[in-house]
């Protein structure tokens, strides 16, 4: 046959082609090729047809064949890269995309392209660069402008990404994985509200959409309204009764709902469905170490580390229920993993000098010890650094400002600085605050626990006791909130008590109230019928570099303080003052467990939760024997 009858072939085969009858098209393909091999046209022809029946591995090497043959033809080049992605060959099918962009810039297919196989390879930057250049061909492309949404997205441009996701919408407002994608986007700027309603758009849209309904749950956990998430993930349950991160995430619902053996069940089967889910096994762990189960607790986290020894989060949360139970040699290594962790990652430092580890003899040598984590663990641990310069140490101390007063009462005679300050040049080592427990070996039984290391200004002293005078009878300073952001963290979700609950404090005779609350919480005296007898004497919203020093003053000149496990327990620790600390039925490490002291602080008393969330049982008790105080 001649030339001629393989063109007449080829276009009755293209016919069939657009027909449909895409196995008929596909033999008078493979006629033409028997008969040449090298025809460009041809080989191009079988590998779309073979594409659309779904034979994507014959589709590439046809497709590669008729590349080869007509290097300068965009078209070809375009429909092998659609091929080289729909076998998962995204790199290759992003450079093939690219060669017919080059040779045809204003081929849309090749751009869009082009931006899906970079989306896929992760590569955001690249594939913003592709969907920037489809859109100029094509300003009203919906889709386009949605991944362009998602490439934002995945570079942390939330805002933009937002936009980008609107301007798709107002093209194509029935789109629901848009409404999805923006809603993440939303979650990410922890507008949680916003995110709510996008999902729920997108869930009228695709009720069946497992995505929606799992996201839906994960917005109203955060938003606290724990009973709607257990629906939402429910309800992501009956269309995938297998997913893993469902079951764990409902698991998490129900232990915030109290129902703690569900919730066991729960993460069960979430590790039946998926046996290395490591969240599985770590919320199994949280919620048996709430319900006092710690040896299960340990075997939950040590199943978790059989799967990824190096989880950083696991070790983390081994570490401190290790360090609960005063298990301090094991406690200390383990709890080196928050270094890595991602929620702490503004504290992560990297620093030209070597890291001290306790080993190195630092006599004559110069060390940076940087603060980490809440002011409290600053006022904590600072009493290491008379013991690091009993060595010989040359310390430079790097505080947050607000601590920077008071710490210049520390024993110790180097460099303080605030963080944000230049750190000094020719530093020898540097060693975060929190690791000198396990620098220097902390047993239980060799906690540095002399007391006070930290004093009040005298003169600020004398001047509040003289302020306080009028008031009658014992003088009970009162904290109730901590960190309100900090909180919503697993670890220590709870452990602030709402004013309310010290209502049997309040009917206490022969005492005096303060106020020691700062920040918005200090709005609850309006909220509670005992308000007027509890004295505001300080600016609650002040928050400057002073007040802390001011309250140092303020607790050194009462007889008690009552407070909730925050840095005024800490403080007042620290000082060698008398302070009760009420704490959840699950405190934080430093609590350690079942004993109504601290190893940490000579002058404190725990009074625990006798059951989780119930404040008021444990005020009652505590209300009784500031009576007996107060009684004298």
């Amino acid at each position: 046959m001649s030339a001629g009858d393989t063109a007449t072939e080829l276009a009755q085969g293209y016919t069939l082609q657009q027909q449909g009858r895409l196995a008929e098209a596909a033999t008078l393909f493979r006629q033409a090729i028997a008969r040449e091999p090298n025809n460009g046209d041809a080989l191009h022809l079988l590998g779309v047809t073979l594409g659309r029946m779904g034979h994507a591995q014959e589709a590439v090497i046809h497709l590669q064949a008729a590349a080869d043959a007509r290097p300068s033809n965009p078209y070809i080049l375009a429909n092998f890269g659609h091929a080289l992605s729909s076998v998962g060959r995204h790199s290759e099918a992003a450079s093939a995309f690219g060669r017919a962009a080059a040779l045809k810039p204003d081929l849309l297919a090749a751009h869009r392209g082009r931006a899906f196989a970079e989306l896929s390879e992760r590569h955001y930057e690249e594939a913003l660069r592709s969907i920037d250049q489809a859109l100029v061909l094509h300003p009203r492309d919906a889709v386009m402008l949605a991944n362009r949404g998602n490439a934002l997205r995945a570079l942390k441009r939330l805002e933009e990404a937002l936009a980008s996701y609107d301007r798709s919408l107002a093209l194509a407002p029935g789109e629901a994985e848009v409404h999805h994608c923006r809603a993440l986007a939303l979650i990410s700027l922890e507008r949680y509200e916003d995110a709510l309603g996008s999902l729920e758009r997108a869930q009228a849209l695709a009720p069946q959409r497992f995505g929606i309904h799992f996201h839906r749950g994960v917005t109203l956990s955060l938003l606290e309204r724990h009973a709607e998430a257990l629906l939402s993930f429910e309800r992501a349950l009956t269309i995938e009764p297998r997913s893993a991160e469902a079951l764990s995430n409902r698991g998490v619902e129900l232990g915030h709902l109290g129902r703690s053996e569900e919730a066991l069940a729960s993460f069960a089967k979430a590790a039946e469905a998926k046996p290395d889910y490591i969240d599985a096994f770590n919320n199994a762990a949280g919620t048996l170490n709430a319900l006092g189960r710690r040896e299960e607790a340990l075997q939950q986290f040590d199943r978790a580390l059989r799967i990824e020894p190096d989880h950083a989060p696991t070790l983390w949360s081994k570490g401190l229920l290790k360090l609960a139970l005063g298990e301090y040699e094991e406690g200390w290594p383990l709890y080196e993993a928050r270094l890595r962790l991602e929620y702490l990652r503004e504290y992560h430092r990297s620093f030209s000098m070597p890291r001290w580890t306790g080993r190195e003899d630092v006599a004559g040598k110069r060390i940076l010890i940087h603060a980490e984590q809440g002011l409290g663990d600053a006022l904590q641990f600072c009493r290491y650094l008379p013991l690091l310069e009993d060595k010989g140490a040359q310390i430079v101390f790097e505080v947050p400002e607000a601590l920077a007063e008071l710490m210049r009462s520390l024993r110790f005679g180097g460099t303080l600085i605030c963080q944000g300050d230049p750190v000094p040049s020719a530093l020898d080592y540097h060693c975060p605050l929190l690791s000198l427990p396990l620098a220097f070996g902390t047993r239980a039984d060799t906690i540095p626990a002399e007391v006070p290391y930290l004093k009040a200004d005298p003169a600020a002293v004398a001047s509040w006791r003289n302020r306080l005078s009028v008031l009658p009878g014992l003088k009970i300073g009162l904290n109730w909130q901590g960190h309100a952001v900090a909180e919503k963290q697993a670890w220590i979700r709870g452990r602030s008590f709402a004013l309310a609950c010290a209502a049997p404090l309040a009917r206490v005779p022969g005492v005096s109230l303060i106020s020691l609350q700062k920040g918005a919480a200090a709005g609850q005296r309006s909220q509670v019928d005992f308000g007027s007898a509890l004295a505001q004497l300080t600016d609650p919203d002040d928050v400057s570099a002073h007040a802390l020093a001011e309250t140092a003053a303020l607790v050194s000149a009462l007889d008690l303080v009552v407070t909730s496990d925050t840095s005024v327990a800490h403080l007042a620790g620290a000082l060698g003052l008398p302070v009760w600390v009420a704490l959840h039925a699950a405190p934080d490490w430093r609590w350690l467990l079942e004993r109504g002291d601290s190893p940490w602080y000579p002058s404190m008393r725990l009074f625990r939760q006798r059951a989780p969330g119930d404040w008021l049982e444990l005020f009652e008790r505590l209300a009784r024997e500031v009576g007996e105080l107060a009684a004298g």
